[in-house]
């Protein structure tokens, strides 16, 4: 039973591999959100691990962008794309809000 459920989970994840990375970036880019929210003003180094944690996403979402044009898969494409430019207009609107309250 153990074996089939792997199995099963195996088959899953190899046939909605797309799903798997968008949701990888997205688990990475609210990791580094949160970490954003409980950062003061005088906290920068706090500031510098949020980017790091959503640049870490943009990358991941980047390198899935790149396989689903590879393997032609342009719906997945489409959907990564989405993504992408969600995460980085959220990274650009965090950095000049920062830049504003210098």
């Amino acid at each position: 039973m153990l074996t089939a459920l792997v199995s099963a989970w195996s088959d899953l994840l190899s046939r909605h591999w797309v799903i798997g990375g968008i949701v990888a970036s997205l688990v990475w880019f609210l990791a580094g959100r949160q970490t954003l929210s409980n950062t003061t003003m005088e906290a920068r180094k706090k500031l510098d691990a949020a980017l790091v944690w959503q640049c870490v996403a943009v990358l991941l979402i980047i390198i899935l962008c790149v396989k689903t044009v590879l393997d032609s898969q342009w719906l997945g494409f489409a959907c990564g794309f989405a993504v992408l430019i969600f995460e980085i207009r959220s990274i650009r609107q965090t950095l000049s809000t920062q830049d504003q309250q210098k």
